[in-house]
């Protein structure tokens, strides 16, 4: 009976010595290499040795960044870089670059080309540039061809087999309207997902949503809005390509300053091409159309430029806007260029919040002010109401 109550007195003794409870080692999210939620930190894990002996885990979040460099004057890629070379800031506070992947891992690029029926007369342009294009692009890199009018449709999924490519855009055929909002939206949430690497999504439009035109029939359910939200939550670049046609097109209108209604800038029909329900021919010759302000559809198609604009900036790409389809090849030659050397940076956030909070993002090379940096602006910061490495409340 003496012996236990020595025992009892002694594990009381080692009891008080921890302050009263055992040491208890924190386990954090197992990192993967995909992300739970792309364009958001990533949970990783780091060890730490506190007093006492025992591993503790806590949750890091590293942020992934596609950079491209170019030289100002000359505008040509920048290689050769190194880790030292960048400087990153997140909210204005510097951060420490943690990794630097080779400038020239494969790519996942997906090539998402508008067939509405305002490309019937220059459809087998558009065919021989995108051809083009995926010979340009390095042997290793793999290509998928998604292609959208009032619907999208994966015509080849991620392949090296660039005879496989090439075929499935010769089988590509034109007419319909424009939903680009969903096409996008279905391009970041079905076909890239599960996609790991290095990823871009190249898209070729030559006009308006009909949505943005008031066509809501065939225009996308997905707004603007909520698309935008959308990209500034992900890791792909997007590079946009405009053709503008503002002006080739006749416009119609349901009423006096209506917007919508047949072949009108959501249309997008080119001279002789398809009004309202496809395949019923434009009347000939071509009726005047319907008086409708001039300003009205300028301001549309400047609209659907911003956006384009906005989304392309956003992740950290270019919008090109070529003024006439022969200039297409060129631009995605460009565009290979660009692809070809890029850089990817992480760095662990020293804003360790968990807030949702949106955080801007800006990266400089340092000791070289005629380089040009792109990357994606920013992130939203996770949001479960706790702080890496602290207890959740």
């Amino acid at each position: 009976m003496r012996k236990i109550m020595l025992a009892f007195v002694l594990v009381l003794a080692l009891l008080g010595s921890t302050g009263g409870a055992p040491a208890v080692v924190q386990q954090g999210t197992s990192a993967s290499p995909s992300p739970a939620h792309d364009g958001q930190a990533k949970e990783g894990q780091q060890s730490v040795s506190p007093q006492g002996g025992y591993a503790l885990k806590v949750n890091v979040d590293s942020v992934f960044l596609n950079v491209s460099v170019r030289e100002r004057t000359t505008n040509r890629s920048i290689a050769g870089l190194q880790k030292d070379d960048f400087l990153v800031y997140e909210d204005g506070v510097q951060q420490e670059v943690g990794q630097l992947l080779p400038t020239e891992a494969p790519f996942n690029l997906l090539l998402l080309l508008d067939v509405s029926g305002s490309t019937a007369s220059y459809l087998h342009l558009m065919k021989e540039a995108a051809i083009d294009f995926t010979r340009e692009i390095k042997a290793d890199d793999r290509v998928a061809i998604a292609t959208f009018n009032s619907r999208v449709q994966l015509v080849e999924n991620f392949t090296n087999d660039r005879a496989a490519a090439q075929q499935a855009i010769q089988r590509i055929h034109s007419g319909g309207g424009t939903a680009f909002y969903d096409a996008l939206m279905t391009c970041i949430d079905r076909y890239m997902r599960g996609v790991e690497g290095r990823s871009a999504i190249v898209v070729f439009t030559d006009g308006v949503d009909n949505q943005l035109a008031g066509r809501s029939a065939t225009g996308s359910r997905t707004t603007f809005d909520e698309l935008y939200r959308r990209v500034q939550e992900i890791d792909t670049i997007i590079y946009t390509i405009f053709l503008n046609t503002e002006g080739q097109v006749p416009a119609f209108t349901r009423g006096p300053g209506g917007r919508g209604g047949m072949g009108g800038p959501g249309g997008r029909r080119h001279g002789r091409g398809f009004p309202g329900s496809y395949p019923f021919p434009w009347p000939q010759p071509l009726p005047n159309p319907s008086p409708r302000p001039q300003q009205d559809e300028k301001a549309i198609y400047e609209e659907a430029r911003d956006q384009l604009m906005e989304i392309a900036e956003q992740t950290g790409g270019r919008m090109h806007s070529p003024h006439k389809i022969e200039e297409l090849s060129s631009v995605y030659s460009e565009i290979a260029d660009d692809l070809r050397i890029q850089y990817q940076l992480s760095y662990n956030s020293t804003d360790r919040a968990r807030d949702g909070r949106w955080r801007e993002i800006r990266v400089k090379v340092a000791n070289h002010p005629e380089a040009v940096v792109r990357t994606r602006k920013g992130y939203y910061a996770r949001k479960d109401g706790s702080l890496s490495g602290a207890p959740t409340p």
